[in-house]
């Protein structure tokens, strides 16, 4: 599956609703979106990250081009047009989607699971699935162009353009094989995603005192349940779903 060569494209941009610029804030020395590529250039693969034309994201295109890194500009609302513009340029036949929330996403990992999974349709959807088992801040989808392509010219809700995938992972034309991770332990209790002041105060101890951006998945599991001080930075936040009203 790793033959494939699935380019990386991350969504990031400085306009968040709940905690304005947090893909620019810093951990220690480096910007948070930082952290994430670095864990993410371990898996070889290409990474790009697709933001808006809004002039508040100079700061993040002017960090991202300085380590690097290919950057797409396109619509600051509709994600999935970006998401489908930034493909195209790339000409990328199969695409690991993530967002730049979630900071440290562990890359042997998501290089395991390609190993793991046979993919043998050319319409498949591969991500965690309905029942989740990660940490939330952990997962990743991947699917072909061809899909994306199709949800871009037949999604119609402002919150499928808004999520890019629901097309998919709903399987809206019925004909999408659906894949899922391998996962034993069911973990979906721990919170590493970044919405709000609180959700940044954990990754960033688990950053500065725990040195997480070099922990892989299991490692930083077992500092949580280990610690248990630290859930409680983030308990209780509410994590919005694709469909909820905009």
């Amino acid at each position: 599956m790793v033959a494939l060569k699935p380019h990386i494209i991350i969504q990031a941009r400085m306009g968040s609703s709940r905690l304005p610029e947090k893909v620019m804030r810093k951990i220690g020395d480096t910007p948070m979106i930082g952290i994430q590529i670095e864990r993410l250039k371990k898996t070889n693969l290409p990474i790009i990250v697709a933001t808006s034309h809004a002039k508040e994201n100079d700061l993040l295109v002017d960090y991202l081009q300085s380590i690097g890194v290919d950057v797409y500009r396109g619509s600051e609302d509709n994600v999935l047009e970006r998401f489908y513009e930034t493909a195209k340029y790339f000409n990328a036949k199969h695409i690991i989607r993530l967002t730049g929330d979630n900071p440290l996403i562990d890359p042997s990992f998501i290089i395991d699971q390609l190993n793991e999974v046979a993919i043998r349709h050319s319409r498949y959807f591969f991500s965690e699935g309905v029942n989740k088992r990660l940490p939330l801040g952990m997962a990743f989808a991947m699917f072909p162009h061809t899909i994306l392509q199709e949800a871009f010219e037949k999604s119609s809700s402002a919150n499928e353009r808004e999520h890019v995938t629901p097309y998919m992972h709903q399987n809206f034309p019925g004909n999408i094989n659906s894949y899922t991770f391998k996962i034993l332990n069911d973990n979906s209790n721990f919170r590493l995603t970044v919405d709000t002041e609180s959700d940044f105060n954990l990754i960033e101890e688990l950053v500065l005192s725990y040195n997480c951006q070099d922990k892989t998945l299991e490692e930083i599991i077992n500092i949580l349940t280990e610690n248990p001080y630290l859930c409680k930075i983030n308990q209780g936040v509410y994590q919005k779903k694709w469909n909820d009203e905009l």
